[in-house]
């Protein structure tokens, strides 16, 4: 009788065991194919309006999902296998790229390349603008391990505005607080903070700008929704090096594409004829960006910040943040330190294109130039830029982006 019932047992289980093993092999993670374009870097005479040759995911892959399968950002029915999946293999595409020969290589844009009028023309705009030394300094204040809660506090405490956005995320219903929360405190403790300097940041380049809200204005919602991914990104890839300050990157991940936002304010060089001026896109490269403007994105950041008097690391880190798609590192005469914040920055503006896209068509990355592949560890960022903690942080700023901004 008990033999009998032991091969009841075992039979069981191995019929459970079969079962499971079958449900693993037909839910492994599926490779998303194409989708994703990677841009490679031409030179000028021949550079098209995308400056980029487009790529698609290697071919002949098993098992392959279209992309238009992919849910809208923010799609309830997101597959975790699949976005980790689309990541993965959008960033293996960022070291697929070849050597362009120098030669034909595009030269790496200098402040003293742009026209005297133009830079005047910029630099005149950004006088105009408030000083955002003070957002710059009380994100360093949080970044200090000496700093504490009551700190915090007193400093929020003393803008209003900032007080009552605070307290607007804190109390929305994505944390589905039971009471409503009325202290400064307890409402930095709810909502962390990496999302406590993301507020900051945003308000901060409100005032700096002198705009109300980018709720009404697409193009500045989407570099915020990028810059805000980037900062989370580079703050993470400080595993990818060691010694490299997390809060530096983070800050770097936010003041990155400043030069974006203030280009949207900037008017069109004139155009010969009855051509309309076109308005600014985010999704602009910067070739296009320097024939309409004369100057480019990054260039005009840095001239914001070294107005604003912020560091070296910061400002050089943001006029090359674009370099290692093109030039290779002995080209561009950083310190071994440097060099590495510089290419987690563009590792982490890669990886957020990767994540705000989901695999769609219009997603562009920036091939890697092949003479950084030795300075990084490909397999751990494989494993780092799907990291649950990571994913679980750049969904919560995602969804409590559209509270606030």
């Amino acid at each position: 009788m008990m033999t009998d019932l032991l091969v009841m047992v075992l039979a069981i289980a191995l019929l459970c065991a079969g079962f499971f093993l079958y449900r693993m092999y037909r839910n492994r993670d599926l490779p998303p194919k194409g989708g994703i374009r990677v841009a490679t870097r031409p030179d000028r005479q021949s550079a098209i309006r995308s400056s980029s040759k487009d790529l698609s995911l290697r071919e002949g892959m098993d098992q392959t999902v279209e992309s238009s399968s992919f849910p809208a950002p923010g799609g309830v029915d997101e597959s975790a296998q699949t976005l980790q999946a689309c990541l993965k293999n959008g960033m293996a595409l960022i070291f697929s790229g070849e050597a362009i020969p120098r030669e034909k290589a595009l030269p790496l844009l200098r402040i003293d390349d742009v026209r005297d009028d133009v830079r005047e023309r910029v630099s005149s705009h950004i006088v105009s603008l408030k000083n955002f030394d003070t957002v710059y300094q009380l994100q360093r204040i949080m970044g200090d391990p000496k700093t504490t809660m009551a700190d915090l506090s007193r400093m929020i405490t003393g803008n209003p505005l900032l007080s009552a956005k605070i307290l607007q995320v804190a109390n929305s219903a994505y944390y589905r607080m039971e009471q409503k929360l009325n202290s400064i405190s307890h409402a930095i403790m709810i909502i962390g903070i990496v999302n406590l300097k993301t507020i900051i940041y945003h308000e901060g380049v409100l005032e700096a700008l002198k705009e109300k809200s980018f709720r009404n204005e697409p193009a500045m919602q989407t570099v915020w929704q990028h810059v805000n991914y980037a900062s989370i990104y580079a703050s993470y890839m400080h595993y990818l090096f060691g010694g490299l300050n997390m809060g530096n990157l983070f800050t770097l991940g936010l003041l990155h594409d400043i030069g974006k936002f203030i280009m949207m304010r900037l008017t069109p060089l004139p155009k010969n004829g009855n051509e309309p001026p076109r308005d600014y896109s985010p999704d602009w490269t910067m070739i296009e960006e320097d024939e309409v403007f004369g100057i480019n994105h990054a260039l005009v950041g840095q001239l914001a910040l070294q107005h604003w008097g912020l560091s070296q690391l910061i400002v050089e880190t943001v006029t090359l943040h674009h370099a290692p798609g093109y030039t290779a590192p002995a080209d561009l005469g950083l310190d071994r330190e440097s060099l590495q914040y510089l290419l987690v920055m563009f590792l982490a503006d890669q990886a957020a294109r990767l994540f705000a896209g989901r695999g769609s068509a219009d997603t562009r990355v920036d091939c890697l130039h092949p003479a950084y592949h030795c300075l990084i560890d490909q397999n751990k960022l494989s494993r780092l830029i799907v990291d649950k903690s990571l994913m679980g942080q750049l969904r919560e700023a995602e969804a409590i982006t559209g509270i606030y901004a």
